[in-house]
């Protein structure tokens, strides 16, 4: 059963018209320039796709793709010009319903020094269950869950500016994972991390996902973080352009590329080594997987 569903669903951003900046564009520019009114073409262009309660999916795509913005839907902070989108069978058109939509679907956005208000980690945490006048009780307990839940239990009394960037966006998921969501959406949540945080959030998230069995939606154009997931969606100028398993998506190569997507790291190593005659199953992604087929060859 879905816990998310979208049926075609497009979105056009609101057109604002006789804008100052038009006008002194026209003054200024020596080509015309482009009338406020055309500005509304469709981000998002009849976008259909389901998502199971427990998944692990990716949408992929690179910048301007429309993936932030599809994500946006995903707990009506972005509501579609056309088409519907149900989550946990609720309509997000649904005004009334608009609260319990946002407690089912935490959002966990790109810059965690956006996210994070509190002075104190802990603090920090508490603030939406505060909100909702969750007892003093109840919230400390939920706090200190959801710190353990991401591996920050160390640091509940730290100030977030001590913090490196991979633990502020760990933070900013205890946040969410404090309102005991069943979805929670990361739209581009390690883009401006490091290596190393990056790896920190999605080994959170991956855990959060197999062992509190929390569906995750992924948007991000960084290949190596979906190499995990269940399924991945790949969207290029509003629309989904590819789907499929992990496997699937990146066996189509030729395809990412003329979508301005590269194969991940291990993908494209397996096939250097395939290039040079070496027998490398064409499906290997994943660094263990490339392990076995050379040790394979060295037995043959």
């Amino acid at each position: 059963m879905s816990f998310i569903k979208a049926e075609k669903i497009s979105y056009s951003y609101p057109v604002f018209e006789d804008t100052d900046e038009f006008e002194n564009k026209k003054k200024t520019e020596d080509k015309p320039a482009v009338d406020p009114k055309a500005r509304g073409e469709k981000a998002l262009k009849e976008i259909t796709l389901e998502v199971k309660q427990g998944q692990f999916l990716c949408i992929l795509g690179r910048n301007g793709s429309g993936k932030s913005t599809f994500a946006k839907h995903l707990n009506a902070l972005l509501l579609p010009t056309e088409g519907t989108v149900w989550v946990d069978d609720i309509d997000t058109k649904s005004e009334e319903q608009v609260w319990t939509i946002r407690k089912s679907v935490g959002m966990v956005f790109q810059n965690p020094d956006n996210q994070i208000i509190g002075s104190i980690v802990d603090e920090d945490v508490a603030f939406g269950l505060e909100n909702l006048a969750v007892p003093s009780e109840q919230i400390q307990k939920d706090v200190t869950s959801a710190l353990e839940g991401v591996g920050m239990s160390d640091y509940a009394k730290y100030s977030p500016n001590k913090l490196s960037g991979g633990q502020k966006q760990r933070v900013a998921v205890a946040g969410v994972l404090a309102m005991a969501p069943k979805c929670i959406v990361l739209d581009e949540s390690t883009a401006m991390l490091d290596p190393r945080g990056r790896r920190e959030v999605m080994e959170t998230v991956k855990r959060l996902n197999k062992e509190m069995g929390i569906t995750i939606i992924s948007i991000t154009h960084f290949m190596e973080e979906t190499l995990d997931a269940d399924y991945i969606y790949v969207m290029h100028k509003g629309k989904i352009a590819l789907q499929g398993t992990p496997k699937e998506i990146f066996s189509r190569g030729t395809e990412l590329y003329t979508l301005g997507l590269w194969f991940p790291q291990i993908y494209h190593l397996a096939y250097v080594l395939r290039q040079k005659g070496l027998d490398i199953p064409e499906d290997v992604i994943h660094a263990d997987e490339l392990k076995q087929a050379l040790e394979n060859l060295k037995k043959k």
